[in-house]
């Protein structure tokens, strides 16, 4: 079931269609929604869907897990703040806290392409320089694919792994860029795997500054 199937404008010149697959629940980055409330909120529904479909769970697991995700969504929040894009969790079961999220970004200026192309050609490996660079073909357009481990400067802080994928779209100016985290090391092949399904949902077309979208 999709749980996400929004267009939403970035840019004037710009539209990203995401058809999220199973599991994947969209963030809100509104500051005015209560965070811990709406995490609440949707794993609470997914509870009553697995119920309806004759599951069982456990009210005070779901509602325990619900923390987990509030606590991303104010991550996300954070750092999305003044950047635009979309932001969403996996929730795989309403018991289990999230260990995956991600976000995309998708902007059409020569700034922000530079940006894209200067954090995948150098930032990325020299912060992890045995990471993993792929070309893949996605939808939206040739895609770089980068998986790497990220060991905090904080003392204490746990070592996180993800996948960075940079799209130039075919039929768009600027560049897609989506960014994915987890600390669940011994997952990390399944995790990266749910990632690469996303990025095969992610489409982006350009719209005429002021005119309508085909």
């Amino acid at each position: 079931m999709d749980l996400v199937n929004d267009a939403v404008d970035l840019e004037p010149e710009l539209e990203l269609v995401v058809e999220a697959p199973a599991g994947w629940v969209v963030l809100d980055r509104d500051d005015a929604v209560d965070a811990d409330e709406h995490a609440l909120a949707v794993h609470r529904s997914l509870a009553e869907d697995l119920v309806h479909a004759g599951g069982r769970v456990d009210p005070a697991a779901v509602d325990a897990a619900a923390r987990t995700l509030a606590a991303v969504t104010r991550t996300a929040r954070d750092l999305l703040r003044g950047r635009g894009g979309l932001a969403f969790a996996y929730v795989g079961h309403p018991e289990v806290p999230t260990a995956l999220w991600l976000d995309v970004l998708a902007r059409p200026e020569d700034d922000f392409a530079a940006w894209a192309d200067h954090r995948f050609d150098v930032e990325i490996p020299a912060a992890d320089p045995r990471c993993e660079v792929h070309a893949v073909d996605l939808p939206a357009g040739p895609a770089r694919r980068v998986r790497s481990t990220t060991v905090p400067d904080d003392v204490g802080a746990p070592v996180a792994e993800g996948v960075d994928v940079l799209v130039r779209p075919d039929r768009a100016p600027g560049r897609v860029v989506l960014s994915s985290r987890w600390t669940a090391l011994a997952h990390g092949d399944l995790l990266a795997g749910l990632v690469d399904a996303f990025a095969r949902t992610v489409r982006v077309r350009s719209v005429p500054a002021g005119g309508t979208r085909p």
